[in-house]
C-alpha cells in the first residue's frame, strides 16, 4: 500500500450500539492506520442521530428515469395491491446516501444490504418482508453532477443481486434520486441535514467523504431508527422495517463506518519528515561513496609503496 494513497477506514462505535464484543485481540503495529491531522476537512463526517425528526417532503429530485418529483411524492406512493408491513398500503422506507463513483464504501454498504434483504423476504413467524411490497428504499445520490445513465446502471446492478422472483417488486420499490438541477446539491443537503447525515467533498481526491448508515423512516417521513455499518443482520432489518411501519422509534444498532482517502504527504509535517529522510539518505550515500574513495586511495598508496620496495631490492 502506498503511503501517498492510504485508505483510512475508521470503525467508530455508535453510542447506542447493542453488539457483544469478544476478547480484544492486540493490533499488529504494521496494520496501524494513520489518523488525519486535526485540520483535515473530512474529520467532521459523522451521523448525529435525530430520532423523531422528519425529512423535508418538498425537496425536489430527478428520479433515475429522469422524472422530477418531490421526496414527499416518493414516500406517498401506495403499495400496489394491498396492505404493507403493518396492514396499511403506506410503506416504511430505508433511506441511504450513496453515489456511483464511490471508491469502496457505497459498494460495501449496498452489497451488505442486498445480501440480507432476500433473507427477510423468507417467511418467518408467519411474516415476510418484500422490497416493493412491504417497504421501499430511497437512495439519494450525494454527487450533484451525477449522470442519470450511471445512476440507472448502479440501480440495476443491485436489483440484479435479488433472486429472480423478487426483482420485479424490488425494481418497483427501490428509487434512486439525483439533484433536480445538475450541480445544485441544495436539496440533497437539506435531506441529509434533517437526518443528521454529514458529508464533505474532498477536492484533492475528487471524492465524497461520508459515513455508512441506513436510516429508517415511517411512511410519513419520520426517522425511526439508524442501522450503521456495512453488514446487516436479517433479524435487525425485520425489526427495523416493522417498527418504521408502526412509526415506533428504536435504538440504533451497529458500528458506524467512515471511509475516505487521507494523503499524509499533503500535511506539512509529513512533507518535512519525508524531506528530512531524503536529505539524510542522500547524506549517507555521499559519506559512503567518500569512505569508499578514501579506502581505495589508501589501498592504492600501499600498493605503490610495496612496488617501490620490490624494485629497489
Amino acid at each position: 500500500m502506498k503511503l501517498s494513497a492510504l485508505l483510512a477506514c475508521f470503525l467508530l462505535a455508535s453510542p447506542l450500539v447493542a453488539v457483544a464484543q469478544d476478547e480484544a485481540v492486540p493490533a499488529d503495529p504494521k496494520d496501524e492506520i494513520l489518523r488525519p491531522p486535526p485540520t483535515y476537512k473530512a474529520n467532521g463526517v459523522d451521523v448525529v442521530e435525530k430520532l423523531g425528526s422528519r425529512v423535508p417532503l418538498d425537496t425536489r429530485f430527478r428520479r433515475q428515469d429522469g422524472n422530477v418529483m418531490t421526496l414527499g411524492d416518493v414516500l406517498a406512493a401506495k403499495r400496489p395491491g394491498g396492505a404493507g408491513a403493518t396492514g396499511s398500503d403506506e410503506l416504511p422506507t430505508i433511506l441511504t446516501f450513496n453515489y456511483s463513483d464511490c471508491p469502496m464504501l457505497c459498494s460495501l454498504q449496498l452489497n451488505g444490504l442486498t445480501a440480507s434483504l432476500p433473507e427477510i423476504a423468507r417467511k418467518q413467524d408467519g411474516a415476510t418482508f418484500w422490497l416493493g411490497e412491504h417497504y421501499r428504499i430511497i437512495t439519494i445520490d450525494l454527487e450533484p453532477h451525477e449522470d442519470l445513465g450511471k445512476l440507472a446502471k448502479m440501480r440495476e446492478k443491485y436489483i440484479a443481486r435479488f433472486p429472480e422472483a423478487q426483482r420485479e417488486a424490488a425494481r418497483a420499490g427501490w428509487t434512486f434520486l439525483a439533484a433536480e438541477m445538475p450541480g445544485d446539491g441544495t436539496h440533497i443537503k437539506r435531506v441529509a441535514e434533517s437526518v443528521g447525515f454529514s458529508y464533505v467533498y474532498v477536492t484533492e481526491r475528487a471524492e465524497w467523504a461520508h459515513p455508512a448508515s441506513l436510516i429508517f423512516l415511517s411512511s410519513r417521513g419520520m426517522v425511526t431508527r439508524y442501522v450503521h455499518g456495512i453488514e446487516f443482520s436479517p433479524d435487525v432489518l425485520r425489526e427495523s422495517v416493522l417498527k418504521a411501519g408502526a412509526s415506533e422509534p428504536a435504538t440504533a444498532v451497529g458500528f458506524m463506518n467512515r471511509c475516505y482517502h487521507f494523503d499524509p504527504s499533503a500535511n506539512d509535517h509529513s512533507q518535512a519528515g519525508v524531506m528530512a529522510l531524503r536529505i539524510g539518505a542522500a547524506g549517507f550515500v555521499v559519506l559512503l561513496i567518500s569512505g569508499l574513495g578514501v579506502l581505495r586511495s589508501i589501498r592504492k598508496s600501499k600498493s605503490s609503496h610495496v612496488s617501490e620496495k620490490e624494485n629497489r631490492s
